[in-house]
C-alpha cells in the first residue's frame, strides 16, 4: 500500500507539471491506456506495475519502399524524363544498408531502436534493405526481397526516426565472403580497404538502343590500408555515411520512400566524367558524385552538403 501511495503522489506531482492538470505532454488523459478518455481499473493497474518495474518495451516495424517519382521501382523498369536531360532510365538494383536507427519524441530526444537480429536481414544494428527480386536484367540480384526494418524500443510516442544510411567502421571492413548475412552479400561489397556498397543503384541511362550504364554506388574512400585484402586501421578520410533524419514519421502509420527521381533531379545521367567508372562511384574526383552527394546530405569538395533529397515520409 505504502508503494502505491508513493506511486500516486509522484503522479499527482508529475500531473501538475503539464500545461493542464490530468493530460500529458500529447494531450492524453494520464493512466488512460485506450484513449477513451476514461481510467478504469486495469488500466490503473496496468499504470502502477509500470512506474514500479517500469515500461515494456514494444515490437516497431518502420516500412521502407523504392520509387522514381510516382513510380514504384522494379527490376527493369522504365523510367522517363529523369535527372537534369529528362532521360530515359532503365533499372536493374536498388538496395542500401541502414544503421544505428532512433525514434525521435517530440521534446526532441532520441531513442534507439534495438534491432532484432533474424538471421537473413538483420545483425548488429544493421539492416540490409533489398527491393530487387533477380528478374528482368538484375543479374547481380537475388529473389528474396526486404521492405522492414524490426526492433524494439520503449512504447513512447514517437513523432520522427533517425537513421545512417551505410555501415559503421567496424563493420565496413571485413571480408564478406566469411561473413554471415546480411553482410555476405558480395554484390554490395567492394574490398576489405574499401568496404561495403552502402547503397547500389544500377541501370542504363538514356534511348533503350543506345544506352550506358549509370550506377550510383555509395562507400567510404580514402581508406588507408597496406593492400586491397587488409583492413584499415583507423577511420577512413571520406566515410561518405549520411545521417538521415525524418521528422511526422510515426512508425505505426507511415512509410519512408527511398526516392531516386529528386536525388537525380540535377544530374544529366547521360553524361559520364572520361576515364572513370560508369555514373558515381563516390571517389572524390569523380565529377558525376557532384550534384549527388550533397543531395545524400553528404559534403564534395568545396561543396557543403544539401537537405538530403532521397528519403520522404508518406
Amino acid at each position: 500500500m505504502k508503494r502505491f501511495l508513493t506511486w500516486i503522489g509522484l503522479m499527482c506531482t508529475a500531473a501538475a507539471s503539464f500545461a493542464q492538470p490530468g493530460l500529458d505532454p500529447n494531450g492524453q488523459c494520464i493512466g488512460d491506456g485506450d484513449g477513451d478518455a476514461v481510467v478504469r481499473i486495469h488500466e490503473l493497474i496496468t499504470a502502477v506495475n509500470n512506474s514500479l518495474d517500469g515500461c515494456p518495451q514494444r515490437d516497431i516495424e518502420i516500412n521502407f519502399a523504392a520509387a522514381v517519382g510516382d513510380e514504384a521501382f522494379e527490376c527493369g523498369g522504365v523510367y522517363q524524363n529523369v535527372g537534369a536531360g529528362d532521360s530515359t532510365l532503365r533499372l536493374t538494383d536498388f538496395r542500401f544498408y541502414v544503421s544505428d536507427v532512433r525514434l525521435l519524441t517530440a521534446d526532441g530526444g532520441e531513442v534507439p531502436l534495438e534491432l532484432t537480429e533474424d538471421g537473413v536481414w538483420q545483425r548488429d544494428g544493421v539492416a540490409l534493405l533489398d527491393f530487387e527480386d533477380g528478374q528482368n536484367g538484375c543479374a547481380f540480384g537475388n529473389a528474396p526481397m526486404n521492405n522492414v526494418v524490426r526492433g524494439t524500443a520503449p512504447a513512447l510516442a514517437y513523432t520522427g526516426v533517425r537513421f545512417d544510411m551505410g555501415l559503421p567502421f567496424e563493420l565496413n571492413h571485413g571480408n564478406a565472403e566469411l561473413e554471415t548475412e546480411p553482410l555476405n552479400v558480395t554484390a554490395m561489397f567492394w574490398s576489405w580497404n574499401g568496404g561495403y556498397k552502402f547503397i547500389r543503384v544500377d541501370g542504363f541511362a538514356g534511348p533503350i538502343d543506345n544506352a550506358i550504364n549509370y550506377n550510383l554506388h555509395l562507400g567510404s574512400t580514402g581508406c588507408d590500408s597496406r593492400a586491397p585484402v587488409i583492413p584499415p586501421t583507423g577511420p577512413c578520410a571520406n566515410p561518405n555515411l549520411p545521417e538521415i533524419t525524418l521528422q511526422g514519421f510515426n512508425p505505426s502509420t507511415n512509410v519512408i520512400v527511398a526516392d531516386l527521381a529528386p536525388l537525380l533531379a540535377d544530374v544529366d545521367v547521360e553524361v559520364n566524367q572520361e576515364e572513370t567508372a560508369p555514373g558515381c562511384q563516390s571517389q572524390p574526383f569523380d565529377s558525376d558524385c557532384a550534384t549527388i552527394f550533397p543531395n545524400l546530405g553528404l559534403p564534395f569538395g568545396e561543396t557543403p552538403p544539401s537537405t538530403q533529397k532521397l528519403f520522404r515520409v508518406e
